[in-house]
């Protein structure tokens, strides 16, 4: 795609990213925790998103919606040449100087994410975490994934699910105003686009129950009751997540699909 059908393309959806790029311009951007195996809500998902990405050692990366940078300094800190970019210039500032503090060299770039603006055959790996459901166009960006990666590249992304009833319950209820209007968790079938354009997907659903767990934190803010809670709650899930019929209403994905 030359720029000038990059620009007509991105132009059909100029009123979505303003509205995007000005609601995260607000966000107070803060030194971020970029090691994905610490003990957190979501440490089961990062796990498997590391398993995905096995051994990055000198693969060129393009982390997309890098958001604080906490992605990109994990990959860079593996060994990956690294290039983040994000729609917000306040956050791309901030990976800039987090990056000289850390003394990583990872190249980061305001940039629209939609079609990111590279060559193609540039990147082993495009990965991602929580961005996609913010793009109104997920087949397109699926698209333009492919055209960037080399051979037998791949994409890996965290992504948020519709369906689950607990997670729904707190966006309409008990936090109306965390995200913006835009924001589309998917579904499982938005997913499968990615399996039509690659041929291929590996995909694995976590948290059912266990948001639950969250949900009671906005009653009872004690952190040993959330972590018992939790743990209960994990250990009833567990199982279920082997059910066909369940992954549909866990709240998130994480997903792999190789250009051959």
């Amino acid at each position: 795609m030359d720029l000038e059908e990059r620009n007509k393309t991105l132009s059909k959806f100029k009123h979505i990213f303003k509205e995007e790029k000005a609601y995260y311009g607000e966000k107070h951007a803060h030194q971020t925790d970029f090691d994905l195996e610490r003990e957190n809500f979501f440490q089961k998902a990062n796990l498997k998103l590391r398993l995905l990405l096995g051994n990055i050692k000198g693969k060129k990366i393009l982390d997309v919606g890098c958001g604080k940078g906490s992605l990109s300094f994990y990959l860079a800190q593996e060994g990956a040449d690294v290039i983040g970019i994000d729609l917000s210039s306040n956050f791309i500032e901030f990976c800039q100087e987090e990056a000289k503090k850390l003394g990583f060299s990872i190249e980061f770039r305001e940039m629209n994410a939609q079609i990111p603006e590279f060559e193609e055959n540039t990147f082993d790996i495009i990965v991602g975490s929580r961005v996609i459901h913010h793009l109104p166009d997920i087949k397109l960006f699926f698209k333009e994934c492919k055209r960037l990666l080399k051979h037998k590249g791949f994409i890996t992304f965290v992504e948020p699910l519709k369906k689950n009833p607990i997670v729904e319950l707190n966006r309409k209820y008990f936090a109306p105003k965390s995200r913006t209007r835009h924001e589309h968790p998917l579904f499982i079938s938005d997913v499968k686009y990615a399996e039509e354009i690659y041929g291929n997907i590996e995909h694995h659903e976590f948290f059912l129950l266990s948001p639950l767990a969250m949900f009671f934190k906005n009653f009872i803010n004690k952190p040993a009751f959330f972590k018992v809670i939790y743990k209960f709650l994990n250990g009833i899930e567990k199982p279920l997540y082997k059910i066909e019929y369940f992954k549909d209403f866990c709240w998130q994905i994480v997903f792999k699909c190789v250009k051959i």
